[in-house]
């Protein structure tokens, strides 16, 4: 199963409880020098709408990406987009936008797209495939290019019960 995007807040905070008070008041996450290694999560954007009949079946399959469901070999940040161009049909999609369709255009373009169409996934901006098929989107992403993912240290410091200050440091 893929690391969870906030597990490595708790690493460098201990858990004992004679250590309690230490770790409540300073506690560093750092990647470890394997994460780096392997490169940074992929981004898979799902291109939807209401309107599209071929969309749901997508949206599900994605959902059970972001959520884990896939012995996937990489991290995915899974974001998806609701487009507004199929409401001319008759049902206004309440979660489409413009700013998506335009997002969408972008990719049609930079990718030498012929169309547009939904469901559409984009995998790290740089390849597309059909959201609903399954084997071509595990394909898309284990072919995808990783990058590095930035090395951060965070120090999270409580100095009251009502106030939590956290620090971020660029490596």
């Amino acid at each position: 199963m893929p690391r969870c995007l906030l597990a490595c807040f708790g690493r460098g905070a201990t858990s004992s409880s004679s250590s309690k008070n230490e770790s409540s008041e300073n506690a560093t996450a750092d990647l470890t020098a394997e994460e780096q290694r392997r490169g940074g999560a992929v981004v898979v954007e799902l291109f939807s709408s209401q309107g599209c009949a071929t969309s749901p079946e997508a949206e599900l399959l994605v959902s059970r990406l972001g959520r884990g469901d896939f012995n996937l070999e990489v991290p995915v940040v899974v974001l998806v987009y609701h487009v507004d161009y199929w409401d001319y049909m008759g049902w206004k999609d309440p979660f489409g936008s413009s700013q998506w369709t335009v997002r969408q255009k972008a990719y049609v373009e930079a990718l030498k797209q012929d169309t547009i169409f939904t469901p559409q996934v984009v995998v790290q901006g740089r390849a597309h495939c059909v959201g609903n098929d399954q084997e071509a989107l595990f394909s898309t992403i284990a072919s995808a290019p990783r990058f590095p993912a930035p090395t951060l240290q965070a120090t999270f410091q409580r100095p009251s019960p009502e106030t939590l200050q956290v620090s971020l440091t660029g490596l």
